[in-house]
């Protein structure tokens, strides 16, 4: 087979490549839900193959995470009743989405023609376009554009050029108990009134549990509280976070710990940590990814069939809710040796017709915005109706050359300021400092 080599590597390229970790699912930080039992997707077309001939032919190496569900592997057989003389080598690389990383980086940096296609974490297209690794698909990807949710779409580029189609995405969200709140919380002010009102009662220990352990999940929630309320990461080429927006951000952070609304072991709950105290009853809200839905309704869940899920509130400055997004997307090897076979199987895989067998089977959010409102879809996974706003408001983190570089030092510094061993301008003001010393570096 094509890519035997690249198995063969991965053992070397864990070994050989010493990395800043990306954020991926060893964090979860971004994760796929796949914890629903697998389910058969009728295909609203009676013969795929003769609505869309092709001669199209060749062979392509296809990279994924494992995937338990059969989704991917369905989704294969279907592009291959359009392309029948192009043969698919699904290959599935085994370890943490940073062991996947690492070995693909190995085949990438060689400048190897496989793999040809390949599952990619949104945050390592930044990095990998601007290392020459990646088929731009601009021209392509923006004829098909509307296509799709836009904060998704928006991970598929880095400086204005596309690099990616979108696979399935994973957002920051408001989970709430439907037994006690009717209608969730638009803003900061009103969450905090319902958690004063409510938390206490029915096992609700807390208003609110989020994530602040010092790693990306500190990253990710400090992103989603500064843009709620106007502000900004990366901006014109430049970090300028010691601001009002950024000092109200945290201020809130405080506050909802002091006021006992928020307990203080969020300073060190990882997502995990979080959904375990929801899915005991013991909080009024949430924030978390997409894949604690479900498993907020497991059987073993205090909460199941009360849970409701909403954009996060937006803050007192700003205007609108901003979750920080995850997930994943289809990146092409720029050295592929199978590129018209490669773009067409990435495309399919990024359709509509195979997104939706991945939302069915595997319980993945999907990008393609017409999936929100497929009847089928909303029958089984009615929640989605309310997500997509959060998709569409979503924001990427900073699409840099070396995400984890700058990442590592959000972490430090928000953890100083919200622990009080720097003032907010302190931590601010060195946060900026070295945030543009880093970028500087990756130009």
């Amino acid at each position: 087979m094509k890519l035997k080599k690249v198995l063969s590597m991965i053992l070397c390229g864990v070994l050989a490549l010493t990395l800043l970790a990306g954020c991926g699912n060893s964090d979860g930080s971004s994760s796929s839900s796949e914890h629903g039992a697998a389910k058969t997707v009728n295909s609203s077309k009676e013969d795929v193959s003769e609505e869309h001939p092709s001669d199209l032919s060749g062979e392509v190496t296809f990279v994924s995470q494992n995937d338990q569900t059969g989704a991917v592997d369905e989704m294969i057989e279907e592009f291959n009743k359009l392309y029948p003389d192009v043969t698919v080598d699904h290959q599935v690389l085994p370890g943490s989405s940073d062991d996947v990383k690492k070995s693909l980086m190995v085949s990438l940096a060689a400048g190897d023609t496989d793999p040809d296609v390949f599952e990619c974490d949104i945050i390592w297209v930044s990095q990998f376009g601007a290392a020459g690794w990646l088929m731009d698909l601009t021209d392509r990807l923006e004829a098909s554009a509307e296509e799709y949710v836009a904060g998704p779409l928006s991970t598929c580029y880095y400086n204005d050029k596309a690099y990616a189609y979108p696979n399935y995405t994973d957002v920051g969200l408001l989970y709430y108990r439907t037994d006690l709140v009717d209608t969730p919380p638009a803003d900061w002010d009103e969450l905090v009134e319902m958690s004063k009102k409510y938390a206490g009662k029915d096992s609700a220990k807390y208003g609110y549990v989020f994530q602040m352990y010092q790693g990306e999940p500190t990253s990710c929630n400090m992103l989603e509280f500064i843009k709620q309320n106007g502000g900004t990461d990366l901006k014109e080429g430049a970090f300028a976070m010691n601001n009002e927006n950024t000092k109200g951000a945290l201020e809130f952070v405080r506050n909802l710990i002091s006021e006992g609304i928020s307990p203080e072991g969020v300073l060190s709950h990882k997502p995990d940590d979080t959904l375990s105290i929801f899915q005991a009853g013991d909080a009024l809200f949430m924030r978390n990814w997409t894949y604690a839905y479900e498993l907020s309704n497991a059987d073993t869940s205090k909460v199941a069939g009360n849970v409701g899920v909403a954009p996060l509130p937006s803050g007192t400055n700003g205007e609108e809710s901003s979750g920080t997004l995850g997930g994943w997307n289809y990146a092409i090897n720029a050295n592929t040796d199978a590129p018209e076979a490669s773009v067409a199987f990435a495309e399919f895989m990024s359709s509509y017709e195979a997104q939706k067998i991945s939302v069915l089977k595997r319980g993945t959010f999907p990008t393609n915005a017409a999936l929100y409102e497929d009847q089928e879809v909303l029958a089984d996974k009615p929640y989605l109706a309310d997500i997509k706003e959060a998709a569409e408001n979503a924001k990427p983190r900073p699409q840099v050359r070396d995400y984890s570089a700058i990442s590592s030092i959000f972490q430090v510094y928000f953890h100083k300021a919200l622990l009080g061993e720097l003032t907010d301008d302190e931590a601010l003001e060195q946060m900026d400092k070295e945030l543009n010393e880093a970028l500087a570096k990756q130009q």
